[in-house]
Formats: C-alpha cells, structure tokens, sequence
C-alpha cells in the first residue's frame, strides 16, 4: 500500500474492526488477503477495481487489490471480522 493513503479508524475491537480508507490518484494496494472476513463499501470514487456505490465481500483467504486508475480519490468503509492488522494481512 502507499504511503500517502489515509486511514481513519471508525470503531476496533476484539471482534472486528470500522475503517475510513482513502485511495488517492493512481494509488494502488497490490494482490493480498487477509485471515478475516472483509466487507468493503465504496462511499466515493471509480477506479479499475472499486464502483462507487458497490458493496465487495472479500472471505479470508481471498486476494484482492486496489488499483486507482482514475484521476480522483476512491472512498471506502471496510469492516474486517477480526480486526484489520498489518499481521493478519499477506502480499502475495
């Protein structure tokens, strides 16, 4: 994932976690998964990958990626069951 995406924590608990991610012009996340259950709503934004509007449930193990092609931000809220964590997240 770049550096320049923005990341605000909504709710994180033992359970699950509430996320705010912000994909900016030609931002990307390369192929991964991760061991949760993952429920990513697009608020705002059209890219390769993501449809505003579109609702993308991703199930642990499953590989994924973002790819902002376009020329403005991409706006998502991802629940993750357990809570998002960079060890529970692998590059593949």
């Amino acid at each position: 994932m770049s550096n320049d995406w923005l990341r605000k924590e909504i709710s994180d608990t033992k359970i699950g976690s509430c996320t705010v991610w912000t994909c900016p012009p030609g931002g990307n996340e390369p192929k991964h998964y991760h061991n949760a259950l993952e429920i990513t709503y697009v608020l705002k934004g059209n890219c390769r990958t993501h449809k505003q509007g579109k609702v993308y449930m991703y199930k642990p193990g499953d590989i994924h990626e973002v790819i902002n092609d376009s020329d403005t931000e991409i706006v998502f809220i991802v629940t993750s069951i357990p809570p998002y964590s960079k060890k529970n997240t692998f590059y593949v």
